[in-house]
């Protein structure tokens, strides 16, 4: 293997192991914002613009259903009562204040 084929695949893991890193914190916040988190809601007011987090949202959408999947779904299936429904719209109008 050459020493250019090594640093592409170095290059291309990095890329990769970013993305789900950045991925689980961003979508566990926006989850947490979604049911009411007032820590969540704070942090993404602080880290995020509206565009900034609006492409976030968009780059990150599979590990934001995800999440959502496995953090409000799957619990709610279990205990029966449903604690937040997935609507991004409405975060974005709760975080800032857009319609």
């Amino acid at each position: 293997m050459s020493t250019l084929v090594f640093f592409f695949f170095y290059i291309v893991l990095a890329l990769i192991l970013t993305y789900i890193v950045l991925g689980f914190i961003i979508s566990f916040e926006v989850v947490g914002a979604m049911s009411g988190s007032s820590y969540a809601v704070s942090w993404i007011r602080k880290q995020f613009t509206y565009d900034e987090l609006y492409y976030a949202v968009i780059v990150f959408y599979p590990m934001l259903k995800l999440a959502y999947f496995f953090l409000e779904y799957i619990p709610s299936f279990f205990t029966h009562e449903i604690r937040c429904t997935f609507d991004l719209d409405a975060l974005f109008i709760d975080l800032f204040n857009y319609e």
